[in-house]
């Protein structure tokens, strides 16, 4: 097989080239998530390569983290295969491209975080902590909404009517009521045990997604009791970010919430919708709300680090540990 790496490939093929994967495109190594990340002052590189043809074989959209002087690749939900065989002669090919250019440019590790890694067993490094959820769920959207509606569990197209006959409303919300959805923010991840982000961050996410992210609320009587934030991309919708209130849980806004947005996805013509994470340990609550829905579990290969110099990653590991044992 030959490869050829290309550095420079078009906007347009690149994203027609995401876009054509089965389950939707992977806003991660997106376009989109470009301008997110330039935003927030991180360097994106992207590269790519391609079969004798002409046509895309992998891609990989990598983030540049800089601390403490030293540089180091992360590549959230990446490399992208666009193969349909061959992938165990072009892995090769491929990673020895990436380190050759982690070589060039001072780069001393590289966090491979793939979607849909094409090989039985990952030999690119060592097995670590995820940083994106290594399990989700799938909702087929192919689906008529009452085929939709009657694969859920019981309890849940109950509380999605119940939310209904009570009058909560689902309403788009804009970058001046991104305040209220942090502030509820902050009540989610206290009670449920999730870590959040700063207020810029998701308001680059909302400003800067191209009007693929959304922001939504699910309100009674002017309340808020719901929020989230949910992308649509490439024939994919993804539930970002949510929130709910501890207050007024009996009117069961949350499941009428995402039930409008699923909604929202096939109007879309979305081919999925991606709950984004569950794990059973760490999120029980969630996990079990996510579950109502249907859907099918999704398990990624996981996170993995390739050291490329041993000696720089050795000094930044040093200073991590310093720098973590000084703080209060």
């Amino acid at each position: 097989m030959i490869l050829t790496k290309e550095d420079n490939l078009a906007d347009l093929t690149w994203e027609a080239s995401l876009q054509s994967l089965p389950d939707g495109g992977e806003l991660l190594q997106s376009g989109i998530w470009r301008q997110i990340a330039l935003a927030e002052k991180r360097e994106v590189k992207r590269f790519s390569w391609l079969q004798e043809k002409g046509m895309v074989a992998v891609l990989a959209q990598v983030l540049t983290t800089n601390r403490f002087g030293l540089k180091s690749w992360y590549l959230p939900r990446g490399p992208v295969w666009l193969l349909s065989e061959g992938a165990e002669i072009a892995w090769p090919l491929v990673l020895a491209d990436l380190i050759q250019e982690a070589k060039r440019q001072g780069v001393m590790s590289i966090r491979f975080e793939p979607e849909n890694w094409p090989l039985p067993v990952v030999s690119f490094g060592q097995k670590i902590t995820s940083i994106q959820p290594e399990k989700s769920l799938f909702l087929d959207l192919s689906y008529s909404e009452e085929e939709l509606l009657s694969q859920m569990h019981p309890k849940t197209r109950y509380n999605i009517r119940l939310a209904e006959k009570k009058g909560v409303e689902i309403v788009s919300g804009q970058s001046e009521d991104l305040v209220d959805f942090w502030q509820l923010l902050q009540t989610t991840t206290a009670r449920d045990g999730f870590r959040g982000h700063s207020l810029a961050h998701y308001r680059h996410l909302l400003e800067k997604g191209g009007g693929a992210i959304e922001l939504y609320f699910a309100r009674l009587e002017g309340k808020i009791l719901a929020a989230g934030l949910f992308s649509f991309y490439g024939g994919r919708a993804v539930y970002l970010h949510g929130a709910s209130a501890n207050n007024d849980r009996q009117y069961m806004a949350p499941y009428l919430l995402q039930w409008r947005m699923i909604q929202r996805a096939k109007a879309k013509h979305c081919r999925y919708y991606d709950f984004y994470g569950i794990d059973e340990k760490r999120w029980p609550g969630v996990t079990r709300f996510k579950r109502g829905f249907g859907g099918e579990e999704r398990v990624y290969p996981g996170s993995f680090l390739l050291v490329i110099s041993k000696h720089k990653y050795f000094i930044y590991s040093l200073l991590s540990k310093i720098v973590k044992k000084l703080r209060p």
